[in-house]
């Protein structure tokens, strides 16, 4: 079994965490209100109308290269053209059989989104969503500028103030850790570095209980798959932590390097993280022309039966149809050996069929 593009995207998500909100659990300035300035700039991050944005996120285990995720973004939400990005996974080759290697493209224009997978046998293949909805053509950074729905922001809202006290709980008498580097008119620099011992309890208890998880929800797989998060066992520590960013003139974020450490069962684990963000406001994305995509498929996300479910979705959901004896109708429904409806087929983000099996 191989690690999905989702359970990935997961699996970094978790460690990446780990090591930023620690770094906002301790954030401290050395102005009066700069704790505050700190907890304002992460929370910018969720709300951005114009940006580029290049991200890069590596895995290591004992030094040596798991996986490294690069993409680079330019949005800009009020635009004909919102969007453009390019998404890359490179991995080594000891772990290919389990976490995938890949080159993705993602463009927004229109109210349209086209995707561009590139195989790693050379070839491609593209996807067009015609009247694709806005409230899913977002950016990364932008994950609530565009919401009007009144009962999700104030989910949101909750989500981020219980967020910020943790993060009030854990600086304590460790506010003095991010020290002022540097800085000018336009810009300050900060960083931070912490050992095993000024890491909260509380934090490697929770990294214990998600291990566990970890190591008995994979306890079947097959040791040909090289699982690199089972390698530290289930308690895990974090050795190490270190994070270095600066904010412009208007407490925005610009740059952040982080990178964090774990330590568990004779092995060492190190999450390293770059991010920057620029031209605020002015980020212009180009828009793609669409008759040269390679080997490409249309879909109108508002025309009724758009997919054409025997063919291109039973294609999609695959193994899993066939294992329990499943066929799919073409209105999407999902049928058992006596044409009984047991749930229906679902199409993700990704252009990847899914079975949602009736309660």
């Amino acid at each position: 079994m191989k690690l999905t593009k989702k359970r990935m995207t997961t699996a970094i998500g978790m460690a990446v965490g780990i090591t930023l909100l620690t770094g906002a659990a301790f954030a401290s300035y050395n102005t009066s209100n700069g704790y505050e300035i700190g907890k304002t700039a992460i929370k910018g991050l969720m709300q951005n109308d114009n940006y580029t944005a290049e991200c890069k996120i590596a895995l290591l285990l004992d030094g040596e290269n798991v996986n490294t995720t690069t993409f680079k973004e330019l949005y800009d939400r009020n635009g004909d053209v919102k969007l453009n990005r390019t998404d890359k996974s490179e991995t080594s080759e000891a772990y290919e059989n389990y976490i995938f290697a890949n080159q993705y493209e993602e463009y927004v224009q229109d109210n349209d989104k086209i995707t561009v997978y590139h195989r790693a046998d050379g070839t491609e293949e593209s996807s067009v969503y015609e009247d694709y909805g806005e409230y899913y053509n977002r950016g990364t950074f932008d994950l609530m500028g565009i919401n009007d729905n009144e009962d999700d922001k104030e989910v949101q809202n909750k989500i981020i103030r219980f967020t910020e006290l943790v993060a009030d709980t854990f600086v304590g008498d460790l506010k003095n850790n991010i020290v002022y580097v540097s800085g000018d008119d336009g810009s300050s620099s900060y960083e931070m570095n912490l050992d095993a011992v000024q890491i909260p309890e509380v934090v490697n208890a929770g990294l214990s209980a998600m291990f566990s998880t970890l190591n008995m929800n994979n306890q079947d797989f097959d040791d040909e798959y090289q699982d690199p998060f089972m390698q530290f066992g289930t308690d895990p520590i974090i050795k190490n932590v270190s994070l270095k960013f600066t904010v412009d003139s208007e407490g925005r974020l610009t740059n952040a390097e982080a990178s964090s450490t774990l330590s568990g069962n004779g092995h060492e684990g190190t999450v390293e993280f770059g991010l920057k963000i620029y031209d605020y406001g002015t980020t212009q994305p180009q828009r793609i022309d669409v008759s040269t995509l390679k080997n490409a498929e249309t879909y109108n996300m508002n025309e009724e039966k758009s997919f054409d479910y025997e063919n291109t979705v039973m294609s999609k959901v695959g193994n899993e149809a066939d294992e329990k004896n499943l066929h799919v109708d073409e209105d999407g429904n999902v049928l058992n050996s006596n044409d009984e409806i047991v749930g229906n087929v679902v199409i993700n983000g990704d252009g990847e069929g899914v079975i949602v099996y009736k309660d």
